[in-house]
């Protein structure tokens, strides 16, 4: 084999093998190994269709050459689909694989024709002469002939997909890399070239050898330049990622000592957080428990600092916390504990204190460096602190039973009031239970049918005819039975329940005034107690108009009471309220008057009809002076400003007698009836008739069972 042509061949068989175990390396645990082995089988099928090419032309007579053309057909059908298989793994829009299927099947028919026709699959006669003399004036064997229907559709689908190839290639070359572009565009563009012209000679225009391999092997040339970019590009990346990496971490140490330092340390005073707090009082009532000496858990929060936030801004109430922080570290022991809690306040922790009047004494110091006047530049404040205490071991035996017993103990103070200290208590723990339990029973009770109305009938002074009832709601829970409206009513004002249990009310007033009116009784009014929550609720109008339209009632016949403190939060806004009611008819009493603060200036200004004489000075009345003038006086204004009086508390014929000399027209309370069920109530409006008011109160709702 001295042919130059032969060496070519030869030579291009061991570039495409190389190229090919070169992919086939890129594969293995590459990204793109998909891509790499389609590559490399492709150059595989080349390097076979090369060798075939120079076994053929170098072969010593006819039958040699004709024996190596069917392989040499073989690897022309196969480097077809392998072809297509290349471009699909680089075509980004992953084609439907039907066609590539179809493409295979016609493949392995053609091989089955390859090899049972006689001369293969691509002529059905052959020339008689095989010998091609070239330009130089070497020969080789060129197997030729003429070609069937079968090769020439053959053709056109190699065209095909060649054509396809040429399109993803388009689609995959980057514009910044222009020698890469070029190369692989020379590559396509000499198989199309050489396939036309294996065409043309196969034809028998004139006889060439194959060169369309020659042509992959430009492209296979390009695709170890593009590899070796991309293993250049990625050593970059790669030292790029390294240099990132080791930036990110640093900084995640960094970040990690910050976070090391929030989870243990607050940053504005530079005290223990709670999560160090905790630790440390591990710690502490080991100590204790081994030496016999008592642990104190101060817990406190300075009250009213949201108000300070909310009018001299963030930077003034840090101030003041920082300033507490240095006078409380200012005033404890180097064993004692100082952390701050979460919200206003600080955790402190007594240590080693011996009697119980060493605890009393360390916590009057504590509470007194808080009461002490701070000064942030020009501004001088005076603040209150809410303590809770608790005392190891007689409180609690572990960190989070002492620390919860004295969160505990915090909770009862803030609830009763501004700076005040509470010592841990059992009983805390039962009445907290008992609330929370009471808050989610409330949230259901209404569903339930929980609820129910009681009334209590409302006298006229000299006839004694019935003229109002006062519907009083009740709680008949199943557990805890009958509650208190006293227990329950702040906490549906607090959790927001109280405008649904207050509409369910107004409406079942309406319908039980209906009902009675249906049964005769038509000089009669109903009375409900009104929230201050819902009065200021703009949908109150809603409520009580819906209600009365349901039932056929007129406004005027639906007395609403409302207590007199509501005057002091917003008197202004509070007037507008009662205004808007008393012009859609509605019949407005104070109720509990003389108990608050504001009724006298503003008897001239708020559009009621009627007060209620509070109960205290009624019970006073047959006892003291005091009490005596007070509803003599009250009774005369409200004489002068033509308003009606409901006494109520009434128990005593004395004192309906005493209230009679003063002039009240009308009187409430358990001398006439305690409060009844609906049933019982209709019954007693059924009997009472002018002043024979002693008829039987049914069973089980007199004085001693009914609630006030």
């Amino acid at each position: 084999m001295t042919s130059p042509l032969i060496w070519a061949y030869l030579i291009s068989v061991g570039v495409l093998l190389m190229t090919a175990a070169h992919a086939a390396i890129l594969a293995h645990g590459s990204d793109h190994a998909r891509n790499s082995t389609a590559f490399a089988l492709a150059c595989l099928g080349f390097a076979g269709y090369q060798l075939c090419c120079a076994l053929q032309y170098s072969a010593p007579d006819e039958a040699s050459a004709l024996a190596i053309h069917r392989w040499f057909n073989l690897f022309s059908i196969a480097i077809v689909p392998l072809m297509a298989f290349a471009a699909r793994s680089f075509d980004r829009r992953q084609r439907s694989p039907q066609w590539f299927g179809g493409l295979l099947a016609m493949a392995v028919l053609l091989v089955a024709d390859n090899f049972t026709s006689p001369y293969g699959y691509r002529f059905h006669t052959l020339d008689p002469d095989q010998l091609l003399t070239l330009p130089w004036g070497e020969q080789i064997r060129l197997v030729r002939g003429q070609p069937g229907i079968v090769y020439r559709a053959m053709r056109l689908v190699s065209l095909c997909v060649l054509v396809y190839a040429l399109n993803v290639a388009l689609s995959r070359i980057r514009t910044r890399d222009r020698l890469s572009g070029f190369v692989i565009w020379l590559g396509l563009g000499t198989m199309l070239l050489t396939l036309l012209l294996s065409s043309m000679s196969d034809s028998g225009v004139f006889a060439l050898p194959y060169l369309g391999g020659f042509g992959f092997v430009v492209l296979a040339a390009s695709f170890s330049l593009v590899v070796k970019r991309e293993m250049v590009a990625h050593e970059r990346l790669e030292k790029r990622i390294t240099r990132a990496l080791a930036k990110e971490s640093l900084n995640r140490r960094r970040a990690d000592a910050l976070t090391e330092q929030i989870l243990h340390q607050d940053l504005l005073t530079g005290l223990p957080n709670r999560n160090a707090f905790l630790a440390s009082l591990e710690r502490l009532i080991a100590q204790n428990g081994s030496e016999g000496t008592r642990l104190v858990v101060m817990l406190f929060d300075i009250d009213h600092l949201g108000a300070v936030k909310g009018t001299h801004g963030l930077a003034i109430s840090d101030a003041l916390l920082l300033q507490a922080s240095r006078r409380l570290r200012s005033r404890i022991r180097d064993n004692d504990l100082l952390a701050r809690s979460p919200g206003d306040g600080f955790s402190l922790v007594g240590n080693l204190i011996r009697t119980d009047a060493g605890v009393s004494v360390f916590c009057d110091k504590i509470r007194q460096s808080l009461t002490e006047t701070m000064q942030v530049g020009e501004l001088h404040f005076r603040l209150n602190a809410s303590a809770g205490v608790a005392v190891f071991p007689d409180d609690a035996l572990t960190a989070a039973e002492l620390l919860a017993a004295a969160e505990l103990a915090l909770h009862d103070a803030k609830r009763a009031g501004s700076g005040l200290l509470r010592h841990f208590h059992p009983a805390m723990k039962e009445s907290l239970r008992q609330r929370i339990g009471l808050e989610s029973a409330l949230r259901e009770a209404l569903d339930r049918q929980e609820f129910f109305l009681c009334y209590q009938p409302q006298v006229c002074a000299d006839s004694g005819r019935t003229v109002g009832m006062e519907a009083l709601l009740r709680w008949r829970h199943p557990e805890y039975g009958l509650i208190p409206p006293v227990h329950f009513i702040p906490l549906a004002e607090a959790g927001g329940q109280i405008g649904r249990i207050g509409a369910w009310v107004i409406d079942q007033a309406c319908a039980q005034l209906a009902a009675w009116r249906q049964a005769g009784h038509a000089q009669l009014y109903v009375a409900v107690n009104i929230s201050p929550v819902q009065l200021i609720d703009p949908g109150l109008e809603h409520v009580l108009l819906k209600a009365v339209a349901a039932h056929g009632i007129q406004p005027g016949e639906l007395e609403l009471e409302i207590t007199e403190s509501v005057l002091i939060e917003d008197p202004d806004r509070m007037v507008e309220r009662f205004l808007a009611l008393r012009e859609l008819g509605f019949r407005l009493s104070i109720d509990d008057f003389g108990s608050g603060y504001s009724s006298l200036s503003y008897l001239r200004v708020l559009p009621v009809q009627a007060f209620k004489l509070d109960r205290s000075f009624v019970d006073g009345l047959c006892q003291d002076a005091t009490s005596f003038e007070i509803c003599a006086s009250t009774i005369a204004l409200a004489r002068k400003l033509k308003l009606d009086v409901v006494a109520e508390g009434v128990e005593t014929e004395e004192q309906a007698h005493r209230l009679r000399e003063l002039g009240c027209p009308v009187f409430q309370g358990y001398l006439y009836s305690a409060p009844l069920e609906a049933e019982a109530a209709g019954l007693y409006l059924a009997q009472a008739s002018g002043p024979a008011l002693d008829a039987p109160i049914p069973p089980g709702l007199g004085p001693a069972g009914a609630l006030r």
